[in-house]
């Protein structure tokens, strides 16, 4: 019995133009998008393509948030697959410019088939907000299939 190599390819990840973590992020107004903290609305941020790997996510004050009443506005970060996968409950309102939501200890990587999106999820006692501005940011990376081989074609050369 004979072992063939002929189709053993080394191990190893894709060079260029091979795929790439990227980043994306989208600044949120709190006073124009004017999501309720009292009724948890649900703010979709960011777009999410099939096949793609969301690695981490997060959020960012850049305004500290205000209140028209209440000063408990709390945010997570998910998708609908799990609302506050990256950061559960952190405290907007009371956090200062620059501060991140913690990464929840329980944070993964995530793919989906299917589109989808990155979303807040807000909670507390008002109504709106009067002042407050957050970053939303996620790391992704396309892991869709490469598209047919990326072996090298035979060509008769040097033909007049």
């Amino acid at each position: 019995m004979a072992t063939i190599t002929t189709y053993v390819q080394a191990v190893g990840g894709q060079g260029n133009p091979g795929r790439k973590p990227y980043l994306v992020e989208r600044e949120v107004d709190l006073v124009a998008e004017g999501p309720a903290p009292s009724t948890a609305d649900v703010l979709q941020v960011l777009s999410i393509p099939a096949n793609t790997m969301i690695m981490a996510a997060g959020v960012e004050v850049l305004e500290v948030a205000v209140q028209n009443t209440g000063t408990d506005a709390t945010v997570d970060v998910g998708t609908s697959t799990d609302d506050d996968e990256w950061v559960v409950a952190f405290d907007i309102d009371g956090a200062a410019v620059g501060a991140y939501g913690p990464i929840s200890a329980a944070a993964t990587t995530q793919i989906d088939g299917a589109a989808n999106t990155l979303d807040l999820t807000f909670a507390g006692t008002g109504a709106s907000f009067t002042a407050g501005k957050l970053r939303v940011f996620a790391m992704l990376m396309d892991v869709d299939g490469m598209g047919g081989s990326k072996t090298a074609a035979e060509v008769a050369r040097d033909q007049v």
